[in-house]
Protein backbone atom coordinates (compact mmCIF):
# COMPACT_ATOMS: atom_id res chain seq x y z
CA UNK A 1 0.00 0.00 0.00
CA UNK A 2 1.13 3.53 -0.72
CA UNK A 3 0.91 5.53 2.51
CA UNK A 4 1.84 9.02 3.63
CA UNK A 5 2.44 9.96 7.26
CA UNK A 6 0.77 13.32 7.89
CA UNK A 7 3.32 14.47 10.49
CA UNK A 8 6.07 14.28 7.81
CA UNK A 9 4.20 16.52 5.35
CA UNK A 10 4.79 20.28 5.48
CA UNK A 11 3.75 23.30 3.41
CA UNK A 12 6.82 22.92 1.13
CA UNK A 13 5.77 19.42 0.12
CA UNK A 14 7.25 15.96 0.44
CA UNK A 15 8.26 13.82 -2.55
CA UNK A 16 7.02 10.24 -2.49
CA UNK A 17 8.19 8.00 -5.32
CA UNK A 18 8.96 4.39 -6.00
CA UNK A 19 7.43 1.14 -7.19
CA UNK A 20 4.37 -0.47 -5.64
CA UNK A 21 3.49 -4.14 -6.00
CA UNK A 22 0.36 -4.46 -8.12
CA UNK A 23 -0.80 -7.36 -5.93
CA UNK A 24 -1.01 -4.93 -2.98
CA UNK A 25 -3.29 -2.58 -4.95
CA UNK A 26 -6.06 -5.21 -5.17
CA UNK A 27 -7.10 -4.95 -8.81
CA UNK A 28 -10.13 -7.25 -9.15
CA UNK A 29 -12.52 -8.09 -11.99
CA UNK A 30 -10.15 -7.28 -14.84
CA UNK A 31 -10.63 -8.70 -18.31
CA UNK A 32 -8.81 -11.98 -18.96
CA UNK A 33 -7.16 -10.34 -22.00
CA UNK A 34 -5.10 -8.11 -19.67
CA UNK A 35 -2.10 -9.21 -17.63
CA UNK A 36 -0.93 -6.77 -14.97
CA UNK A 37 2.78 -6.11 -14.39
CA UNK A 38 4.60 -6.79 -11.13
CA UNK A 39 4.80 -3.10 -10.13
CA UNK A 40 3.35 0.37 -10.67
CA UNK A 41 5.77 3.32 -10.82
CA UNK A 42 4.65 6.39 -8.89
CA UNK A 43 6.08 9.88 -8.45
CA UNK A 44 3.95 11.95 -6.08
CA UNK A 45 4.20 15.13 -4.03
CA UNK A 46 2.25 15.58 -0.79
CA UNK A 47 1.72 19.16 0.37
CA UNK A 48 0.13 20.45 3.57
CA UNK A 49 -2.75 22.78 2.68
CA UNK A 50 -5.49 24.40 4.74
CA UNK A 51 -7.37 21.56 6.41
CA UNK A 52 -5.61 18.65 4.77
CA UNK A 53 -3.02 17.18 2.47
CA UNK A 54 -2.96 17.62 -1.31
CA UNK A 55 -1.34 14.75 -3.21
CA UNK A 56 -0.41 15.26 -6.87
CA UNK A 57 1.87 13.55 -9.35
CA UNK A 58 1.95 10.72 -11.86
CA UNK A 59 1.59 6.93 -12.16
CA UNK A 60 2.82 4.59 -14.90
CA UNK A 61 2.79 0.88 -15.75
CA UNK A 62 2.95 -1.41 -18.80
CA UNK A 63 0.23 -3.99 -19.35
CA UNK A 64 0.49 -7.17 -21.40
CA UNK A 65 -2.72 -7.27 -23.43
CA UNK A 66 -4.41 -9.41 -26.00
CA UNK A 67 -6.35 -7.59 -28.70
CA UNK A 68 -10.10 -8.04 -28.31
CA UNK A 69 -10.47 -8.26 -32.12
CA UNK A 70 -7.55 -10.38 -33.38
CA UNK A 71 -6.15 -11.85 -30.11
CA UNK A 72 -2.61 -10.62 -30.93
CA UNK A 73 -0.48 -9.93 -27.83
CA UNK A 74 0.80 -6.38 -27.41
CA UNK A 75 2.01 -3.99 -24.73
CA UNK A 76 -0.15 -1.08 -23.52
CA UNK A 77 1.43 1.76 -21.54
CA UNK A 78 -0.79 3.25 -18.83
CA UNK A 79 0.14 6.80 -17.82
CA UNK A 80 -1.71 8.90 -15.28
CA UNK A 81 -0.05 12.30 -15.64
CA UNK A 82 -2.47 14.38 -13.58
CA UNK A 83 -3.05 12.57 -10.31
CA UNK A 84 -4.54 14.99 -7.77
CA UNK A 85 -6.35 14.12 -4.52
CA UNK A 86 -7.22 16.04 -1.36
CA UNK A 87 -7.33 14.28 2.00
CA UNK A 88 -8.76 15.85 5.15
CA UNK A 89 -6.37 15.32 8.03
CA UNK A 90 -8.22 15.30 11.30
CA UNK A 91 -6.74 12.87 13.79
CA UNK A 92 -5.37 10.63 11.04
CA UNK A 93 -1.68 9.96 11.42
CA UNK A 94 -1.36 8.29 8.02
CA UNK A 95 -3.16 8.37 4.68
CA UNK A 96 -3.58 5.29 2.49
CA UNK A 97 -3.41 6.50 -1.14
CA UNK A 98 -3.96 3.04 -2.65
CA UNK A 99 -7.76 3.12 -3.34
CA UNK A 100 -7.67 6.48 -5.15
CA UNK A 101 -4.52 5.63 -7.12
CA UNK A 102 -6.05 2.30 -8.18
CA UNK A 103 -9.11 4.21 -9.47
CA UNK A 104 -6.87 6.66 -11.36
CA UNK A 105 -5.24 3.72 -13.14
CA UNK A 106 -8.53 1.98 -13.94
CA UNK A 107 -10.01 5.16 -15.42
CA UNK A 108 -7.20 5.32 -17.99
CA UNK A 109 -7.95 1.81 -19.29
CA UNK A 110 -9.69 1.78 -22.69
CA UNK A 111 -13.15 0.24 -22.93
CA UNK A 112 -11.76 -2.48 -25.21
CA UNK A 113 -8.10 -3.34 -25.59
CA UNK A 114 -7.43 -3.10 -29.35
CA UNK A 115 -3.91 -3.50 -30.83
CA UNK A 116 -4.50 -0.72 -33.40
CA UNK A 117 -7.40 1.39 -34.62
CA UNK A 118 -7.31 -0.31 -38.05
CA UNK A 119 -7.36 -3.89 -36.68
CA UNK A 120 -9.70 -6.01 -38.82
CA UNK A 121 -10.03 -8.82 -36.28
CA UNK A 122 -10.80 -12.48 -36.87
CA UNK A 123 -13.22 -13.86 -39.46
CA UNK A 124 -16.33 -15.02 -37.56
CA UNK A 125 -16.74 -17.98 -39.94
CA UNK A 126 -13.26 -19.50 -40.38
CA UNK A 127 -11.28 -17.71 -37.63
CA UNK A 128 -8.60 -16.37 -39.99
CA UNK A 129 -6.78 -13.24 -38.78
CA UNK A 130 -7.92 -10.68 -41.39
CA UNK A 131 -4.90 -8.46 -40.64
CA UNK A 132 -2.60 -11.21 -41.94
CA UNK A 133 -4.61 -12.96 -44.64
CA UNK A 134 -7.91 -12.34 -46.42
CA UNK A 135 -10.56 -15.02 -46.53
CA UNK A 136 -13.56 -15.42 -48.81
CA UNK A 137 -16.11 -16.23 -46.13
CA UNK A 138 -17.71 -12.78 -46.39
CA UNK A 139 -18.33 -13.24 -50.14
CA UNK A 140 -21.04 -15.83 -49.58
CA UNK A 141 -24.50 -15.13 -48.23
CA UNK A 142 -25.94 -17.39 -45.62
CA UNK A 143 -28.79 -19.25 -47.33
CA UNK A 144 -30.95 -20.07 -44.33
CA UNK A 145 -30.67 -16.81 -42.47
CA UNK A 146 -33.89 -15.51 -40.96
CA UNK A 147 -32.88 -12.03 -42.16
CA UNK A 148 -32.85 -12.98 -45.87
CA UNK A 149 -36.61 -12.39 -46.14
CA UNK A 150 -36.11 -8.74 -45.18
CA UNK A 151 -33.93 -8.25 -48.28
CA UNK A 152 -36.98 -9.03 -50.43
CA UNK A 153 -39.08 -6.21 -48.96
CA UNK A 154 -39.59 -3.22 -51.20
CA UNK A 155 -39.90 -0.29 -48.85
CA UNK A 156 -40.82 3.10 -50.19
CA UNK A 157 -39.76 6.19 -48.28
CA UNK A 158 -42.25 8.39 -50.15
CA UNK A 159 -45.62 7.54 -48.76
CA UNK A 160 -48.58 9.78 -49.59
CA UNK A 161 -50.85 10.69 -46.75
CA UNK A 162 -54.43 11.69 -47.56
CA UNK A 163 -55.81 14.67 -45.73
CA UNK A 164 -59.20 14.32 -44.07
CA UNK A 165 -61.83 16.85 -45.01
Amino acid sequence: MIRIFVNQVDFNGVKVSGKEKVADMEFVGLDSLVKLPETVDYDLTATQVNGGVLVSGRLEMDLECQCARCLKKYEYNVKCEEVCHFYETGANSEIDLTPELREDILITFPQNFICSSDCKGLCPVCGENKNVKSCRCGDFKEENSCWNELDKLALSSKKKVKKKK
